[in-house]
């Protein structure tokens, strides 16, 4: 029986490949950096133990009995380069037997070169960038490798799935209109459902290479960027067609500004704007306290009840001069990458068979996202207007 540690346990892939384990016969060890992501795997009243990665007798100490380790833990520069070193060192210090190292497609650059089909292309990620941290870490696994670890890095795309982070970034930026189709949306998006990278690292914890080279984990077919955005769009709710932008325009598109600061007049503005009322009226309790609110108002008189819905509500929106939505550069420009890589080395090598296609992994996203965001539920249009704010 094999004793996997799960490295950064309560994050989307961890979470997913914990849960998956725990069903099998082999006993599963997860570690955490904190208990702030954890609820997912706090649910199943699993004993998850801290770990920090800055610490090399609490690595060294952990892995004290482990046979196989799985790397999926996340951080900043220190923690995925020095994180790494001390678990490298304290894996071949423990005699573990096998180490599964999470890589990312980043390293062959962004975008990457049309060579990137298959693993053997050039890496070139843009110094200081992500890629290039994980180009750093990929070179640390093959040196242990080199010293006598067996280890593999699977090396995944975007991943999608029920809890993924990416698809819902997408979804708010349709909502949003943020996202733009480049050209007529037949641009490859390389993609790999949760489960399906999950099923790849079982596999890699009995079969594989032991140089530490990559595999390319992905969902087995190619899919365009229309079909992703015809999947989502249902869930964004917007109205009226994706707007769409030419290569050359999107090429030219620098980053935006990153997340809005939380602004408490912002906030007080959208709980109080009409459309957000309207919609908490439809609760006896609520719709008291607007009437209060609006009866205390206009006792104010006109002057200022116009001047205070001015300043909630903002000038009313002429179609000729409203300005459009900004675009997310980040999620828009990833359309230029251009690549679907093939996972045929990992079938050759690990046996692999992706568990979900590109459609059924997509149908459970929604189905996830629908049941996470209550939206079938009364409460919807509320969280509607919650999550457009």
């Amino acid at each position: 029986m094999k004793r996997v540690a799960v490295i950064g346990a309560s994050g989307f892939v961890g979470s997913t490949l914990v849960e998956r384990l725990r069903a099998g016969p082999d006993e599963v060890v997860p570690y955490i950096h904190s208990s702030g992501n954890a609820w997912r795997l706090a649910r199943h009243a699993i004993d998850l133990r801290p770990l920090n990665l800055l610490e090399p007798a609490q690595v060294e100490a952990a892995l004290t009995g482990v046979t196989h380790v799985v790397n999926c833990s996340r951080g900043g520069d220190e923690v995925m380069l020095s994180g790494l070193r001390n678990l490298l060192t304290a894996s071949r210090k423990q005699r573990v037997e096998r180490f599964i190292h999470l890589g990312s497609v980043a390293v062959y650059g962004d975008p990457p070169s049309p060579e990137s089909v298959h693993e053997s292309a050039p890496t070139l990620p843009a110094p200081g960038s992500y890629g290039s941290v994980k180009l750093q870490q990929d070179r640390m696994v093959a040196q242990a490798a080199a010293e006598g670890l067996s280890a593999v890095t699977l090396c995944p795309p975007n991943i999608s799935g029920p809890y993924s982070s990416y698809l819902t970034g997408l979804v708010d930026a349709l909502r949003q209109r943020a996202f733009a189709l480049m050209d007529d949306g037949s641009a490859p998006c390389s993609l790999v459902d949760v489960a399906n990278l999950c099923v790849a690292i079982e596999l890699a914890l009995v079969r594989g290479p032991r140089d530490g080279s990559r595999l390319f984990i992905t969902d087995g077919e190619v899919a365009d960027w229309r079909s992703v955005v015809e999947h989502l769009t249902p869930l964004a709710q917007s109205n009226g067609p994706v707007a769409t932008i030419t290569r050359e325009a999107l090429a030219d598109m620098r980053d935006g500004p990153g997340k809005q600061p939380i602004s408490l007049m912002k906030s007080f503005k959208h709980l109080v704007s009409s459309d957000v009322r309207q919609a908490l009226r439809k609760d006896p309790l609520w719709e008291r306290v607007d009437g209060i609110f609006r009866r205390g108002v206009a006792r104010m008189g006109k002057s200022v009840e116009g001047a205070l819905r001015l300043a909630i509500e903002g000038p009313l929106a002429n179609g000729a001069t409203a300005s459009k939505p900004a675009l997310n550069a980040r999620l828009c420009r990833q359309q230029l990458r251009g690549v679907g890589h093939s996972c045929e080395a990992a079938r050759a090598a690990l046996g692999y068979q992706p568990l979900y296609t590109f459609d059924e992994s997509m149908r459970a996203f929604a189905a996830w996202y629908r049941s996470h965001h209550a939206m079938d539920s009364d409460a919807w249009p509320l969280l509607r207007q919650l999550y457009s704010s």
